[in-house]
């Protein structure tokens, strides 16, 4: 990863921008809550299932494969809503890299009340060439740290890589959708904002990924109407397995299973 394309600078954040990003669960790691490992422990084996062996009970799920499922939706938003929100936004660059990231992992009535503690929260702006900025804090989000747990929980608990490289899919789209653009009220700035996220779903956008294909860009595809929702959504092509961690059943609004049955239903 090329690092001289990141300048960091002072002061962290302004209040205001600390605020929003605090609602998206950015905090400072003197701050962590209990219980929490560094994010990095996460490639140790051992301590990796000991984790989701004590997250599998608190929310209901059946297996560790369904464990691991829902947890990396919570890791991704958590890692993703804070670096792509103050990327797109306020054109500052957090460290989302595995060795600056804390992953904790309270629950409450099986909801998470888990956030994201940086150690590390100076933030860099683009030098000149914004591009280059841009694939530079990605990529530590990603290669150095999504990919890489996507390839443990997989080896360790079988769940497809494709499931959970959706799950991170479907956070960069509502990332997009309901908070960086909504919060846009310039042109050209909406029109920057658009251009990271194409930047990330282009077949051609692979290197920060650390893959050979891009894994999220097959997954964004036109919304559909579907009877009982009330706007429409973009189907899933896999299932996250949350119905298997909810009694009765509860399914995701764009769940393929639930939203075929109610399309076909209707015909």
């Amino acid at each position: 990863m090329n690092t001289t394309a990141i300048r960091s600078r002072e002061p962290l954040l302004s209040v205001r921008q600390w605020h929003r990003l605090a609602q998206l669960g950015l905090k400072d790691a003197r701050d962590v809550a209990s219980p929490a490992v560094e994010m990095q422990a996460l490639t140790d084996d051992d301590v990796c299932l000991d984790i989701l062996r004590q997250i599998q009970p608190e929310i209901g799920a059946p297996d560790l494969k369904v464990t691991a499922s829902l947890v990396i939706k919570r890791v991704a938003f958590l890692t993703l809503a804070p670096l792509l929100y103050s990327m797109s936004v306020y054109h500052q660059g957090l460290d989302m890299s595995i060795q600056n990231c804390m992953f904790e992992y309270p629950l409450e009535n099986r909801i998470w009340r888990s956030q994201m503690p940086l150690k590390n929260l100076r933030v860099s702006a683009p030098a000149q060439d914004r591009a280059r900025w841009r694939t530079a804090l990605l990529t530590r989000a990603f290669e150095g740290n999504l990919s890489m747990l996507v390839l443990q929980l997989h080896r360790l608990t079988r769940v497809q890589q494709s499931v959970l490289w959706e799950n991170i899919a479907v956070r960069i789209f509502s990332i997009y959708e309901r908070r960086i653009l909504p919060d846009i009220k310039q042109p050209a700035a909406t029109t920057q904002a658009l251009g990271d996220l194409s930047f990330l779903l282009n077949p051609e956008t692979t290197d920060l990924f650390g893959t050979a294909r891009n894994p999220v860009a097959r997954y964004f595809s036109d919304k559909t109407i579907v009877p009982g929702l009330p706007e429409p959504v973009r189907v899933r092509r896999t299932c996250c397995y949350y119905y298997r961690a909810t009694k009765p059943a509860q399914y995701c609004n764009n769940c393929p299973l639930s939203c075929k049955k109610a399309m076909k239903k209707a015909l």
